[in-house]
């Protein structure tokens, strides 16, 4: 079975397997044709694929008749940001994001600079699927553009969001891993203007990745490592385009990608009282922040376009999940890892106090996360099995199954990426979150395997 994903703004699978250029120049004829031939603002990753699918969405946007501005390697809140800074009708990211190297994905992104959520991305697959395309005449073809303009204008809209003169008198020094991803540029200058030092790893854009692109525990041993001599007072793993984020403490431990949402809340909420945003899979620490500050947590489906979607239609002021994605609304429309640290480093600078003692301050929960091979046709019934089995505690089933106990909860759901099922736990101890982990892997396996019942 090929290995292709089309789910909310975005179509993903693996290069020369299901994600083809016939496949490829088809999506960007139908997005060109949603946006009425209207300028699209592209831009990609670093990862080798990039380059080719670029061609391929240049191609099928031109034959639609817009405007294409290209913005070259380039994280995707900058292509979020120039979206709406440019006016444009649309755009349309070309990065795997945390895949690995094999896969890559079209993101579609709407004229506010977001995710198309789940309407306006069945708009898209309804036109690629009927192959009613808008076809320009030799005439009316455009050039292809480019504007350098906006990533000054960029830095100077995250500059805005912090509180720089809190910032600069602290002279952080702040090991990032790029991972050989889109990033270092932008955040070399970024934080130059925060008075902060960059020491960076894995900055060559190559696409040639040193681990594994998610922010996560596991890929960021070497940044930890080398985090005891480099003499920093914090490091970030920043994914290759640029939207999410994890990061390691001055003594070098790295810390799970579910503090980003928290450790960002700490300062946004002190500036800006609002709700939460965030999804059923993302730690209940965030909860514990938002009462602290007087405020609740709204709870989405899994996805940026979710979360971000259901927070502007309730005004929330930050967005995020356990991922490492956060994004401050209103003024960003999309996840943004060097805005979230510059909201860790404002923390900071606001407390006095390391990372670590910032961490010290979070309650402390245990959180499993597990994956299980899963084939398309046999996901949604296992997720049935599942419902039925814990039908008496009233569970959550707007995206897959959730279970909360007082002192638990269990999600089961299908990966949005990939063909798996993710199986995620948190509890008050390690021994309650291993033994909820433990049941729900051997049911999900009998009831994929074995010959179902309950």
């Amino acid at each position: 079975m090929k290995e292709l994903k089309i789910g909310t703004s975005w179509v993903r699978g693996v290069v020369g397997d299901a994600l083809t250029p016939e496949l490829i120049v088809n999506f960007a004829c139908a997005f060109g044709t949603w946006c009425e031939g209207g300028v699209v603002v592209i831009g990609r990753d670093t990862r080798r694929s990039s380059a080719t699918l670029r061609a391929a969405v240049i191609a099928g946007l031109l034959s639609t008749g817009c405007e294409v501005i290209d913005m070259g390697v380039c994280p995707s809140p900058v292509l979020s940001f120039a979206v709406r800074e440019l006016g444009a009708d649309g755009g349309l990211s070309i990065t795997g994001s945390h895949n690995d190297a094999r896969w890559n994905a079209l993101k579609f992104i709407g004229p506010d600079g977001a995710l198309l959520n789940a309407v306006k991305s069945e708009e898209v697959i309804d036109i690629y699927h009927g192959s009613t395309f808008l076809l320009a005449p030799w005439d009316k073809i455009r050039p292809l553009a480019t504007d350098k303009r906006v990533v000054e204008r960029y830095l100077e809209h995250l500059l805005a969001a912090l509180d720089v003169e809190l910032i600069r008198p602290c002279h952080f020094r702040v090991a990032v891993d790029f991972c050989n991803g889109a990033g270092a540029g932008i955040a070399l200058r970024f934080l130059n203007e925060l008075g902060c030092t960059l020491l960076p790893v894995n900055e060559d854009a190559s696409g040639e990745f040193a681990h594994p692109p998610a922010p996560s525990v596991t890929n960021m041993r070497q940044l930890a490592a080398i985090m005891r001599w480099l003499q920093a007072d914090l490091g970030a793993a920043i994914n290759v385009d640029g939207d999410r984020i994890g990061f390691v403490t001055g003594e070098g431990v790295a810390l799970s990608e579910e503090y980003a949402l928290p450790l960002a809340a700490g300062i946004r909420l002190k500036r800006r009282p609002g709700l939460v945003a965030t999804n059923l899979s993302t730690s209940r620490m965030i909860e514990v922040l938002a009462r602290e500050h007087g405020q609740s947590v709204i709870r989405t489906p899994v996805g940026e376009s979710h979360v971000i979607d259901q927070g502007l239609a309730e005004g929330a002021v930050l967005a995020g999940e356990g991922s490492g994605g956060v994004a401050a609304l209103p003024s960003s429309m999309t996840f943004d890892a060097l805005l979230t640290l510059g909201f860790v480093m404002e923390q900071m600078a606001f407390s006095g106090e390391s990372l670590a003692a910032l961490v010290g301050r979070l309650p402390r929960y245990v959180m499993r996360k597990r994956q299980m091979a899963c084939p398309p046709n046999l996901v949604y019934r296992v997720l049935d099995r599942f419902r039925v089995r814990y039908a008496d505690q009233m569970p959550n089933c707007t995206d897959g199954v959730r279970v909360a106990w007082p002192d638990a909860w269990l999600h089961v759901r299908a990966s949005n990426t990939e063909p798996l099922l993710r199986v995620i736990v948190e509890a008050e101890t390690a021994d309650r979150a291993d033994l909820i982990l433990e049941d729900a892997l051997t049911f999900a396996h009998r009831m994929t395997y074995g010959h179902g019942g309950r």
